[in-house]
């Protein structure tokens, strides 16, 4: 089931603040949170991750962890597939609290649900809408009816069935590989005359971007031994 969205893609916690209670709740809050996150992420210029740039930095790391996140790292090393929502989302959310990852970093990683942009603000301030991979697109029209405005941050899509597998690695690269995919349709398509349609797909990248950067921690932090 995908829900619409008319801003950025935020979500209120469920109980234990982490997961939202559904799909539609305080998007707006969510919005808000994501929106300061993004911006303070642009306006600094040392990426997240340098704070595990090395072994020693990662090991001190991953010695901040619960223990029950440390075991979720060792089962990933292991190989396991039954890494539960509850379980990713706990270890991640300690890697933000912990200033590993962003904000943005962990919304756009999430277990229970995946955001998908559905367009973005020309230098005009006009909306330019993507045009969604199939299977999407038909969907989200029945949703809207064709009927909704873009708010200020542009319009989001929430897909409530994540498609997890229980492999956290494997589920982000998965993501990451439909996204790029998506990505590279819209860079080819065309208008009438030959030019490109489409001149930002940052809403798409910053989305890779993210999951390839919690992905690379991950696999760091599984490596490294208490």
């Amino acid at each position: 089931m995908i829900h619409l969205y008319e801003c950025q893609p935020v979500c209120a916690n469920r109980a234990k603040g982490i997961f939202p209670s559904s799909g539609r709740s305080s998007g707006s809050n969510f919005m808000e949170k994501l929106k300061k996150a993004t911006d303070a992420a642009v306006e600094k210029t040392k990426d997240t991750l340098e704070l595990a740039k090395d072994d020693t930095s990662l090991q001190t790391l991953r010695s901040q962890l619960t223990p029950a996140s440390k075991a979720v790292l060792d089962r990933i090393q292991a190989g396991t597939d039954d890494i539960t929502k509850d379980e990713w989302t706990g270890l991640c959310k300690e890697l933000e609290t912990l200033g590993a990852i962003s904000e943005s970093d962990f919304q756009y990683t999430r277990a229970d649900l995946h955001f998908i942009p559905l367009g973005y603000r020309d230098e005009n301030g006009e909306f330019v809408e993507y045009e969604l991979p199939k299977g999407l697109a038909s969907k989200l029209l029945n949703q809207a009816s064709g009927k909704q405005s873009p708010s200020e941050d542009g319009l989001w899509a929430c897909l409530d069935d994540s498609g997890w597998t229980g492999a956290p690695l494997a589920y982000l690269d998965n993501w990451m590989s439909s996204l790029y995919s998506w990505r590279s349709d819209l860079a080819r398509a065309r208008n009438g005359d030959g030019s490109p349609r489409y001149s930002d797909f940052s809403p798409i990248t910053n989305q890779i971007n993210s999951c390839q950067k919690v992905t690379d921690l991950v696999r760091e932090l599984c490596q490294m031994q208490t």
